[in-house]
């Protein structure tokens, strides 16, 4: 784009330019990722799904799993088809359900956290704070740090207070996703991300059908 147009458009910031830009660009990402989803083997979409919940124990949000799916229905279908020996499918699909995994952990990734969420933390702690801190301990086989568990805490917390909500005694997808923030968090703050990113999934080992 010319000076003129930035100046006539932007009123000369070449900076809210460049946001706008980029804005734009992520629009198109974002309907390219939802036109992948719609055409790119879309009988494939369930199988797709099942599998990437059976070994994370959870499904993300749809935000989350739109831009992983199509290759992962592609996976499927290169093993239906004899291309892929069960050895690859599996290491693939693994390595790249792990992607999703990392993706959904994007928003937690800070060092620490502000001393105004800890204090929110305990000032909100009544009435769900303890029964969210039991569940997780009860799966979890101990009790985590505070600066590992506050996110999947709080957000533990939201549920139980939600209308006509009730986690049986058995483990729940929920508490596949709570224990899945806790455990990503503890690798992040001990060995980094990268460790983090490689790190094992909680759910079902796959078995191959």
């Amino acid at each position: 784009m010319s000076q003129k147009l930035i100046d006539e458009l932007f009123d000369g910031n070449a900076t809210s330019y460049a946001e706008a830009l980029a804005e734009c660009h992520r629009e198109a990402i974002q309907w390219k990722t939802l036109e992948n989803a719609v055409t790119i083997l879309p009988h494939l979409e369930n199988k797709a799904q099942n599998l990437i919940e059976q070994r994370m124990g959870y499904l993300p949000a749809q935000r989350i799993i739109l831009p992983h799916e199509p290759f992962i229905r592609a996976l499927i279908h290169s093993y239906q088809q004899g291309q892929l020996t069960s050895e690859d499918y599996l290491l693939q699909m693994e390595e790249h359900i792990k992607l999703i995994r990392n993706a959904d952990m994007e928003h937690n990734l800070c060092k620490t956290y502000a001393p105004e969420i800890y204090e929110n933390y305990l000032k909100t702690f009544t009435p769900y704070g303890q029964q969210a801190k039991d569940r997780i301990i009860h799966f979890l086989g101990y009790e985590p740090k505070l600066e590992h568990s506050l996110a999947a805490e709080m957000w533990l917390r939201k549920m139980f207070a939600m209308d006509n909500f009730y986690l049986p005694n058995e483990i729940t997808a929920i508490d596949f996703k709570v224990l899945t923030l806790i455990r990503y968090r503890e690798i992040l703050l001990e060995y980094g991300q990268a460790t983090a990113n490689a790190s094992p999934l909680l759910g079902l080992k796959f078995i191959i059908t």
